[in-house]
């Protein structure tokens, strides 16, 4: 059984994709890119690294709820958050800027 990547543009022309199950459900889709080569590249990156991708609990990190981050602005949530999963997995910060994979269905 197989899945498949599919690469599509979004509403603001960046290219993005998803991976689907052999029934047709999405499993994941991509943060967006300004190149279908970069789009390209993250795939390959999710086929080198999910085969053996280690899984990570991070449910029990603390998280900043909306009032929090009305006080110190979105970009500041995310690069905290970021910065917290970091720390809690060992891994040196990177940057804020960085192209995600966003799960859409549970394991």
């Amino acid at each position: 059984m197989a899945g498949k990547f599919e690469i599509f543009t979004d509403r603001d022309s960046q290219f993005r994709f998803r991976l689907t199950s052999d029934d047709g459900n999405v499993l994941a889709v991509s943060g967006g890119y300004d190149q279908k080569a970069q789009a390209v590249a993250a795939i390959t990156a999710v086929r080198e690294n999910a085969a053996m991708g280690h899984i990570v609990d991070l449910t029990d990190l603390p998280t900043l709820y909306p009032a929090e981050s009305e006080k110190i602005g979105r970009s500041s949530q995310l690069v905290t958050g970021r910065a917290r999963m970091e720390a809690a997995l060992g891994r040196p910060a990177r940057s804020a800027r960085t192209n995600t994979l966003r799960l859409v269905q549970g394991i």
